[in-house]
């Protein structure tokens, strides 16, 4: 009796640690620690667009909820650094335009997820979240504009043998930081162009 609770408790702890998956950084942007002191801070107007796809295809189940969580970010990175005066969701007395389109390409080899589930992952599962930004900066006095294209990926494997991992290599917190780091480089960006003084 002893040996089969045994084997079943060893059982349900392979089952529970099966279902491990840990997030990983792919094509880092660099890590932006500290900005430029500026003199004058413009204000900017800010329009943000999120689109999802799946594979390629749209897929639009959450794009209104990222969409918010990503303008909220993007606001909030805008703030830290230190380069602007004031964020506004209205065009006018803004001395900057600032409107930005994410993509988050979603790819997913759903030829893979049965082979890995048979085998408990022992057999890893891979999706990888592809977050490209597109960004038209205009200034407002003079309509000159810049375009700026980031990219950035996310790998979330699935697999027995990254249980260690799964606390602390979440696939929130990665992609949190993913598209952190997209938004502090568009700061970057935005000073680069030599309207910030």
């Amino acid at each position: 009796m002893k040996k089969m609770i045994l084997q079943f408790s060893a059982l349900a702890a392979l089952i529970v640690l099966s279902g491990c998956a840990s997030s990983f950084q792919k094509d880092e942007l660099d890590e932006i620690s500290t900005y430029p002191a500026v003199q004058q801070q413009p204000s900017v107007y800010l329009d943000l667009a999120f689109g999802g796809k799946l594979n390629g295809k749209l897929w639009t189940e959450t794009d209104k909820q990222n969409q918010d969580y990503l303008r909220n970010r993007c606001i909030q990175k805008l703030e830290e650094s230190g380069l602007f005066s004031t964020i506004s969701d209205s065009k006018e007395n803004t001395d900057l335009q600032l409107y930005v389109a994410i993509i988050d390409n979603k790819i997913v080899d759903s030829s893979k997820m049965p082979i890995s589930a048979l085998t408990l992952f022992l057999v890893p599962y891979t999706t990888t979240d592809n977050f490209r930004m597109l960004a038209l900066i205009k200034k407002s006095n003079t309509g000159d504009q810049v375009k700026v294209s980031l990219s950035s990926s996310v790998d979330h494997r699935q697999a027995l043998w990254l249980a260690p991992l799964a606390p602390f290599k979440t696939s929130k917190s990665a992609i949190e930081i993913c598209t952190d780091r997209i938004f502090e480089n568009l700061c970057m960006e935005i000073y680069k162009t030599g309207w910030i003084k």
